[in-house]
This record gives C-alpha cells, sequence and structure tokens, in this order.
C-alpha cells in the first residue's frame, strides 16, 4: 500500500473515531433517521470533547500529533 493512501486510511481513522467521541461527550448529536452529525450547542460538552480527544491521543488510542487532534475535533465542531 502507498504512504498516500495508508495516510489518507488513518485520516479517516481519526475522523471517524473524533465523530464518536465528540457524540459519546454531548458536543455531537447523531440523527439516526438522516445519519447525518449536527452541532449539539453547548459550549461545555464541546470543552469536554476536546479534552477526551486530547486524553485518547495521549492513551494512545488515536493516530496523529496534537496538531491533528485538534484540528479534527475543530473541523467536527465547525461542520
Amino acid at each position: 500500500m502507498s504512504q498516500v493512501k495508508r495516510d489518507l486510511e488513518e485520516h479517516e481513522d481519526r475522523l471517524a473515531i473524533i465523530e464518536r467521541l465528540g457524540i459519546e461527550e454531548g458536543a455531537l448529536v447523531l440523527d439516526e433517521d438522516t445519519d447525518e452529525v449536527s452541532l449539539a450547542d453547548d459550549e461545555q460538552a464541546n470543552k469536554d470533547f476536546y479534552a477526551r480527544a486530547f486524553k485518547e491521543w495521549a492513551a494512545g488510542n488515536i493516530s496523529g500529533d496534537a496538531e491533528d487532534i485538534f484540528d479534527a475535533v475543530t473541523s467536527a465542531i465547525e461542520s
């Protein structure tokens, strides 16, 4: 597998994990009928989401570096 494909898969995996964490922390809401994810508009949940993502990264459960984690969480919140 090429390095580009590996990087893309790692990025996609990271985004999926981040989205799941956002839902678990209450920062994101999953509409099960449409499979759409939206922002919960809860400032404390957003803070908890960032904290949880960095804890999971520090524990080795999410690949990438700190900037990757920050960017992924910010992207999930802003989308």
